[in-house]
């Protein structure tokens, strides 16, 4: 089996069958998180468009890493030279 291969089974079966995030299954694979998204969002049930918002937002999160930053309510009026 190749290398791509032994990977590529190694993200569905942690994916699948321990339920990690994209993110996490890089951390154990040591691979990029953008190869473990790109499976996922390829080898998903439906397709990336028609997932839940949530979900779009948790695998968006993995990515961009944007989960880790504060989330503050956004305010036209709240700005640096207000």
């Amino acid at each position: 089996m190749s290398k791509m291969a032994e990977l590529d089974y190694d993200i569905e079966q942690l994916y699948i069958e321990e339920n990690l995030s994209a993110k996490q299954i890089a951390k154990r694979l040591n691979c990029p998180v953008e190869v473990v998204a790109g499976w996922i969002a390829c080898n998903g049930v439906r397709e990336f468009s028609e997932w839940e918002p949530e979900a779009q937002g948790r695998l968006i999160n993995d990515i961009f890493g944007v989960a880790d930053l504060p989330q503050e309510e956004a305010s036209p009026f709240n700005t640096i030279n207000s």
